[in-house]
């Protein structure tokens, strides 16, 4: 996807260029051109262009979903050409639709396009070094959702999601697409659902209960409630995705005191407790980077470490800790990013981003989510903050949360992309 990439930014570059000419030859006033929103190239098309834009939005969003949950089930192990055939062309057509949203169906301001055009160039940098698919395909769904209503998006992505992992689901008990069927009756592994690692099942379903609680939000009841917790058990229960399942229960949990101080009318707040919310973003960071400090190796393998309140701890997160000590002493930081070997798996994506894109990329997440976190909470839009905070406990255990498929709150972070006024940034009313 690197010719992607590269033509999606010196098309945006010529479009910003294009779009400040009339600036150049007075036509429009500087004031204008940072405040009014246009269509990019030409006025031409009116409504239609953006109309057609959300649906080739939609559209991508709906294959992006098919691709993963899918042709990345253990499908592909029985249909290798699902991988070599089918999920080539797929990429392109997520992409193309995602392209031609960005391009032709979406409104722009200056303060907009150079906002979002400088952090794409940021990310592009990146990818070309890290070469992660996952990455670059997140930075596009960012730019292109711009002006698509949330819940329009999340009722597309659960049209795709819901039956393909049923179909997945039904093929696997079927024995069609279970090459460990067996050691999953005997109780030797845990259950895989038809994916390669519990895990991976267990962030799909996740993603489905996000895509849920962002359709429902302020509407949700105590017996969708109920069904969450129950579903947090089942995944405790059954792939024992303790990743998936834990975060399950702290978003019931945050979903349930949101609901119970909004149970007369939404409650914005200052700007202390809004910051104290964005605050939580460093703060996490900071455990995620230092506790591996700690680390004192007392034997041969990865996980033999001290001392032994944090061999504890690392036990209880898998690893995740003795593995980021292990990446401190492996890999040099670099600026842009570098491509990662498969050991070890950092799957803290604090580290994880640190070192695949580079700490530049590192700050300006962090800075998104700190915004989108403030943002939000001053709006009083709880129900949203909850899959945010749930989010960020998801990624300190799992680097599958740069995947829409898992994070579809992801795009909760499209307003502060591009620099927009709070009020609009879930591009319809609360």
């Amino acid at each position: 996807m690197f010719g992607f990439a590269n033509g999606l930014l010196l098309l945006l570059l010529a479009a910003a260029v294009i779009d400040f000419a009339p600036v150049v030859r007075r036509r429009l006033s500087p004031a204008s051109w940072w405040n009014d929103e246009r269509l990019l190239f030409t006025p031409r098309g009116g409504d239609l262009r953006p109309k057609y834009g959300a649906w080739a939005f939609l559209l991508g969003v709906m294959v992006y979903e098919f691709l993963v949950v899918f042709n990345n089930s253990m499908a592909r192990e029985n249909w290798p050409w699902l991988q070599t055939r089918v999920s080539p062309v797929l990429d392109w057509v997520i992409y193309l639709c995602f392209g031609a949203k960005i391009l032709l169906g979406t409104k722009y301001n200056g303060r907009s396009i150079l906002c979002a055009g400088m952090l794409y160039f940021v990310a592009r940098w990146v990818y070309f070094n890290g070469q992660n698919i996952w990455w670059l395909g997140l930075c596009v769904t960012l730019l292109a959702a711009k002006d698509v209503p949330l819940r329009r998006v999340m009722k597309a992505f659960l049209a795709s999601g819901v039956p393909t992992l049923a179909l997945v689901q039904v093929l696997h008990f079927a024995g069609i697409i279970a090459p460990n069927a067996a050691s999953e009756r005997d109780g030797s592994y845990r259950l895989m659902f038809g994916y390669g690692h519990p895990n991976t099942f267990g962030g799909v379903v996740l993603g489905l209960l996000l895509a849920w609680v962002l359709l429902r939000r302020a509407r949700l009841t105590w017996v969708e409630l109920g069904g969450l917790a129950a579903v947090g058990v089942f995944l405790m229960v059954a792939p024992k995705s303790r990743s998936s399942a834990l975060c399950t229960c702290l978003l019931v949990l945050l979903l349930a005191l949101a609901k119970l101080y909004t149970r007369k009318s939404p409650h914005p707040v200052g700007r202390l407790a809004a910051g104290g919310c964005a605050a939580l973003v460093p703060l996490l960071a900071a455990v995620s980077y230092i506790l591996p400090l700690f680390v004192v190796k007392i034997g041969p393998w990865a996980n033999d470490i001290g001392p032994g309140w944090l061999k504890k701890l690392d036990d209880l997160l898998t690893c995740r800790i003795s593995l980021a000590w292990a990446a401190y002493r492996m890999f040099d930081i670099k600026i842009a990013g570098q491509f990662l070997q498969e050991w070890p798996a950092l799957d803290n994506i604090f580290v994880y981003l640190l070192y695949l894109t580079g700490p530049v990329m590192v700050v300006l997440v962090c800075a998104l989510m700190m915004a989108a976190l403030y943002g939000y909470a001053r709006r009083g839009a709880w129900q949203t903050v909850a899959c945010l905070v749930t989010m960020l406990a998801y990624g300190y255990m799992e680097s599958q949360v740069i995947h829409l498929t898992s994070d579809p709150a992801v795009l909760l972070l499209c307003g502060a992309v591009f620099a927009l006024p709070r009020e609009k940034w879930m591009f319809e009313d609360a």
